[in-house]
């Protein structure tokens, strides 16, 4: 039987190599260069006008201000919802930049709905607006929110109508009685298709108000599909006319069929939905510095075990521009130790300031590598390989643009050695360029953990799998016990000292959604002298100095 299957195998990865389209060159930078922006920049204006979102009392006044947002920032990005206190950071550098902050209105009194609708409603389109009433999968705000992207209209929920028409607007389109189902949003995709920019396609709910100006603006297509109750065929019939390579920023509510559905169309999963005035930071120029981590040490004691500890969940966009509070918490910690981030690369273009507010605080301890998969959340095996050049393309632009070397990707585990070989296939594409080095691979099942440590030489270039995932088994970091930390520190402290192969070398996943800074800050308390925590970058190093370049996998 083993040697039945044995050669069925061999005539798989036979026809498998005739099959696979030969990789295409790299492109030089002088072509990555030209590679189309994903968001076209506005000259802003000279004044910023502030609204506090505590002054928007419910969810259709955050959509309506968001949408006056983008319908003002077609012409000239001049106002800022802040959201939380961690705006406070870009509005000091906005400010420092010599823009002036509008608080108030000219009366003295902090910006409200009225006061700011007041003060722009001449960049509102034929003083017209779109009337709809709330839906938990908002197909009428986001028909509204399309209106206003092609036609500049503002979006009004119905309990705010009287606000509207007391501003002088006129009713353009009433979406407030319709049936909110599927074919109320595929007639309405049909009708207007042909006017949408896809350079980004929205997924967004109702409660989400974030990305909404920025659709407005740069005329993305925005809908939401809930995979448990719709059909996604009207999200597929998006992505495939939009082309391949378009992110789809947002969020839904289950993340593997739409992350399977993105890839399989050569689409760029994006989670983002709670991102906020892109619209404006996206146009603010802000200088990109190098990683304050500069030094890539040379670690040579052959009775250690070294040990690189990467926090996950980096492509999340929405969790850095907001905060980034794991990150913040960390560098507060009294005991400082190496620590690798994975970031979005893409984050450079809808908010340069974000990336670099992140890399000025952060520390030579700190060192970040891509998120997953590069340009953002794909599963390269899933994706066409018509359309993976142009990926790997966009990633290694946007990695170099935020100073990235190592790429996080995420796939499932390779059971045999066809879908190994479909693995590596796809790695190919991007160690083909010189400005990215290596990666690691997150391997599903089990947590991310399912390489169990094994690497893999693509193109002499190393992509190591995790070998631990601390991300507790019932995904709740409630349940998180020091029994269960010590339990898994107890697992590293066994790991092996060997310089010369894999075995000497681990990397563990840190889920940022289960483990906090505290649980890790106590796991690193309980490693033996015997394990050394290094940055990926010197791990990497140390592997491709010292381990002979061919696929392995730890002994243990």
């Amino acid at each position: 039987m083993k040697s039945i299957t044995a050669f069925f195998l061999s005539i798989t990865l036979f026809f498998l190599s005739i099959f696979t389209p030969e990789l295409p060159a790299a492109k030089t930078d002088a072509e990555l260069e030209k590679i189309a922006p994903i968001c076209q920049k506005h000259g802003i204006g000279d004044k910023l006008y502030v609204i506090d979102v505590s002054a928007l009392n419910d969810e259709g006044a955050k959509h309506m201000a968001i949408a006056l947002q983008g319908i003002v920032a077609k012409t000239e990005p001049c106002i800022f919802v802040k959201n939380n206190t961690y705006c406070n950071n870009y509005l000091r550098k906005i400010a420092d930049s010599g823009i002036e902050i509008l608080y108030n209105d000219e009366n003295g009194n902090p910006w409200t709905l009225p006061s700011l609708l007041n003060k722009f409603k001449s960049h509102i389109t034929d003083s017209g607006y779109v009337l709809y009433r709330a839906s938990e999968k908002a197909e009428g705000l986001n028909a509204a929110t399309n209106l206003a992207a092609l036609y500049g209209w503002l979006p009004v929920p119905e309990n705010l109508e009287q606000l509207a028409i007391n501003a002088g607007l006129t009713l353009k389109e009433d979406f407030s009685d319709d049936a909110y189902n599927i074919l109320f949003q595929w007639n309405f995709f049909e009708k207007y298709k042909k006017e949408f920019n896809y350079g980004a396609v929205m997924s967004l709910k109702y409660e989400v108000c974030g990305l909404r100006d920025l659709a407005i603006q740069q005329r993305f297509y925005t809908l939401y599909i809930d995979d448990d109750e719709d059909t996604n065929l009207l999200r597929g019939r998006v992505m495939d006319y939009a082309g391949d390579n378009v992110p789809v920023l947002g969020w839904v509510k289950y993340e593997v069929s739409f992350v399977r559905q993105a890839s399989e169309s050569g689409n760029i999963a994006i989670p983002s939905d709670h991102s906020y005035n892109n619209s404006y930071l996206s146009s603010f120029e802000c200088k990109i510095p190098e990683q304050k981590h500069s030094v890539t040490k040379d670690y040579t004691d052959p009775t250690k075990h070294y040990c690189a500890i990467v926090m996950s969940d980096g492509d999340n966009m929405q969790w850095i521009q907001n905060g980034y509070s794991e990150f913040y918490q960390k560098l507060a910690l009294e005991e400082q130790f190496p620590m690798t981030w994975s970031f979005p690369p893409l984050l450079q273009e809808f908010s340069p300031v974000t990336v670099n507010q992140v890399y000025s605080d952060a520390s030579e301890n700190d060192y970040f590598i891509a998120g997953v998969s590069g340009a953002g959340y794909i599963h390269p095996t899933e994706y066409p390989f018509k359309a993976l050049a142009g990926f790997t393309d966009l990633t290694a632009i946007s990695m170099k643009r935020s100073m990235l070397s190592y790429v996080q990707i995420l796939d499932g585990t390779p059971e045999n050695e066809y879908e190994e070989k479909v693995l590596t296939d796809r790695l190919k594409y991007y160690s083909r360029y010189n400005n990215i080095k290596g990666g690691i691979i997150s391997l599903d099942p089990d947590r991310y953990a399912g390489g169990e440590g094994r690497i893999w030489f693509v193109n002499d270039k190393p992509f190591i799998t995790y070998r631990l995932s601390l991300w507790h088994p019932d995904g709740e970091g409630a349940n998180v016990t020091k029994e269960w930390i010590d339990e898994q520190a107890a697992i590293v402290n066994s790991y092996p000292a060997d310089m010369s192969s894999i075995n000497g070398y681990s990397v563990i996943n840190i889920h940022p959604w289960t483990v906090n800074i505290e649980n890790l800050a106590y796991f690193v308390s309980q490693l033996d002298n015997n394990i050394v925590l290094v940055t990926l970058d010197e791990l990497m190093a140390m592997v491709e100095k010292n381990v002979p370049h061919e696929n392995a996998k730890p002994e243990n």
